[in-house]
Protein backbone atom coordinates (compact mmCIF):
# COMPACT_ATOMS: atom_id res chain seq x y z
CA UNK A 1 0.00 0.00 0.00
CA UNK A 2 0.80 3.73 -0.66
CA UNK A 3 2.91 5.39 2.71
CA UNK A 4 0.83 8.55 3.42
CA UNK A 5 2.50 11.73 4.06
CA UNK A 6 1.98 13.07 7.52
CA UNK A 7 2.35 16.90 6.78
CA UNK A 8 0.01 16.45 4.14
CA UNK A 9 -2.79 13.64 5.93
CA UNK A 10 -2.78 12.69 9.43
CA UNK A 11 -3.93 8.93 9.34
CA UNK A 12 -6.22 7.05 11.74
CA UNK A 13 -4.38 4.58 13.84
CA UNK A 14 -6.74 2.14 12.10
CA UNK A 15 -4.80 3.64 8.61
CA UNK A 16 -1.61 3.08 10.11
CA UNK A 17 -2.57 -0.39 10.97
CA UNK A 18 -3.49 -1.32 8.03
CA UNK A 19 -0.86 -0.22 5.64
CA UNK A 20 2.15 -1.03 7.93
CA UNK A 21 0.52 -4.76 7.42
CA UNK A 22 0.05 -4.82 3.92
CA UNK A 23 3.66 -3.59 3.35
CA UNK A 24 5.32 -6.04 5.83
CA UNK A 25 3.43 -9.28 4.53
CA UNK A 26 2.50 -10.47 8.05
CA UNK A 27 0.49 -13.35 6.44
CA UNK A 28 -2.30 -13.03 8.50
CA UNK A 29 -5.75 -11.38 8.35
CA UNK A 30 -5.97 -7.57 8.76
CA UNK A 31 -8.91 -8.65 11.74
CA UNK A 32 -6.15 -11.21 13.24
CA UNK A 33 -3.76 -8.23 13.08
CA UNK A 34 -5.65 -5.49 14.65
CA UNK A 35 -7.00 -8.02 17.39
CA UNK A 36 -3.53 -9.09 18.12
CA UNK A 37 -2.48 -5.08 18.37
CA UNK A 38 -5.24 -4.28 20.56
CA UNK A 39 -4.32 -7.09 22.73
CA UNK A 40 -1.02 -5.97 22.29
CA UNK A 41 -1.20 -2.26 23.33
CA UNK A 42 -3.28 -2.88 26.60
CA UNK A 43 -0.28 -4.86 27.90
CA UNK A 44 1.26 -3.19 31.19
CA UNK A 45 4.83 -3.65 30.08
CA UNK A 46 4.22 -1.79 26.47
CA UNK A 47 5.02 1.85 26.02
CA UNK A 48 3.61 3.68 23.27
CA UNK A 49 4.13 6.97 21.36
CA UNK A 50 2.94 7.84 17.58
CA UNK A 51 4.86 10.68 15.90
CA UNK A 52 3.37 11.64 11.90
CA UNK A 53 2.10 8.80 10.56
CA UNK A 54 4.04 5.77 12.48
CA UNK A 55 3.34 4.24 15.87
CA UNK A 56 6.13 3.18 17.93
CA UNK A 57 6.44 0.56 20.34
CA UNK A 58 8.29 -0.93 22.98
CA UNK A 59 8.28 -4.06 25.04
CA UNK A 60 9.76 -3.11 28.59
CA UNK A 61 12.40 -6.32 29.99
CA UNK A 62 12.95 -7.36 33.25
CA UNK A 63 16.37 -5.18 33.38
CA UNK A 64 15.58 -1.26 33.92
CA UNK A 65 16.08 1.11 31.28
CA UNK A 66 15.61 -1.43 28.21
CA UNK A 67 13.36 -2.78 25.90
CA UNK A 68 12.28 -4.03 22.35
CA UNK A 69 10.84 -1.72 20.02
CA UNK A 70 8.82 -1.75 16.26
CA UNK A 71 7.86 0.51 14.43
CA UNK A 72 4.28 0.07 12.41
CA UNK A 73 5.08 3.12 9.45
CA UNK A 74 2.71 4.22 7.11
CA UNK A 75 4.69 7.54 6.54
CA UNK A 76 7.08 8.61 3.70
CA UNK A 77 10.93 7.73 4.19
CA UNK A 78 12.21 11.50 5.27
CA UNK A 79 8.79 11.95 7.74
CA UNK A 80 9.96 8.48 9.16
CA UNK A 81 13.59 9.62 9.77
CA UNK A 82 12.31 12.44 11.68
CA UNK A 83 9.86 10.74 13.54
CA UNK A 84 12.35 8.22 14.41
CA UNK A 85 14.84 10.94 15.60
CA UNK A 86 11.95 12.04 18.45
CA UNK A 87 10.87 8.87 19.17
CA UNK A 88 14.53 8.24 20.45
CA UNK A 89 14.13 11.42 22.39
CA UNK A 90 10.89 10.37 23.88
CA UNK A 91 11.70 7.22 24.85
CA UNK A 92 14.93 8.50 26.32
CA UNK A 93 13.01 10.90 28.40
CA UNK A 94 10.70 8.47 29.73
CA UNK A 95 13.49 6.03 31.11
CA UNK A 96 14.61 3.89 28.37
CA UNK A 97 18.55 3.80 27.65
CA UNK A 98 18.67 1.36 25.22
CA UNK A 99 16.35 -0.57 22.79
CA UNK A 100 16.77 -3.39 20.73
CA UNK A 101 15.13 -4.32 17.09
CA UNK A 102 14.93 -6.71 14.04
CA UNK A 103 13.89 -6.64 11.22
CA UNK A 104 14.42 -8.11 7.61
CA UNK A 105 14.52 -5.08 5.35
CA UNK A 106 18.03 -3.71 4.74
CA UNK A 107 16.92 -0.55 3.64
CA UNK A 108 15.91 -0.03 7.56
CA UNK A 109 19.59 0.47 8.09
CA UNK A 110 20.26 3.52 6.21
CA UNK A 111 17.14 5.78 9.24
CA UNK A 112 20.37 4.29 12.05
CA UNK A 113 23.20 5.62 9.25
CA UNK A 114 21.08 8.81 8.99
CA UNK A 115 20.94 9.37 12.66
CA UNK A 116 23.83 8.42 13.40
CA UNK A 117 25.63 11.44 11.19
CA UNK A 118 23.60 13.92 13.10
CA UNK A 119 25.82 12.41 16.17
CA UNK A 120 23.54 12.91 18.97
CA UNK A 121 25.28 13.11 22.26
CA UNK A 122 25.39 10.25 24.09
CA UNK A 123 24.14 7.75 21.31
CA UNK A 124 24.64 5.08 19.06
CA UNK A 125 23.69 2.03 17.67
CA UNK A 126 25.25 -1.74 16.77
CA UNK A 127 23.55 -4.08 13.96
CA UNK A 128 24.08 -7.47 14.20
CA UNK A 129 23.30 -10.44 11.68
CA UNK A 130 20.47 -12.55 12.83
CA UNK A 131 20.85 -16.50 11.80
CA UNK A 132 17.66 -16.11 9.57
CA UNK A 133 19.49 -13.64 7.84
CA UNK A 134 17.71 -10.67 9.20
CA UNK A 135 19.32 -7.68 11.33
CA UNK A 136 19.28 -6.65 14.91
CA UNK A 137 19.90 -3.12 15.37
CA UNK A 138 20.32 -1.89 19.31
CA UNK A 139 19.95 1.68 19.76
CA UNK A 140 21.94 3.59 22.85
CA UNK A 141 19.81 6.29 23.44
CA UNK A 142 21.82 8.23 25.91
CA UNK A 143 23.47 8.05 29.33
CA UNK A 144 22.85 4.87 30.62
CA UNK A 145 21.01 5.45 33.99
CA UNK A 146 19.30 1.85 34.72
CA UNK A 147 15.87 2.39 34.84
CA UNK A 148 12.70 2.36 32.65
CA UNK A 149 9.48 3.90 34.23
Amino acid sequence: MQMVDSKQRQLTSEEIIEIAAANTKVGRSMKQVKEMLRVEFSMPNVWKMREGNTIFVIHKTKVPGRGFFRALNADTARNFLESSKVFMQAAYKVGFDSVVTQFTDPSLLNIFRMIARLQPPNMGYAVQRTDDGGYQVTLKLGQPRGGAK
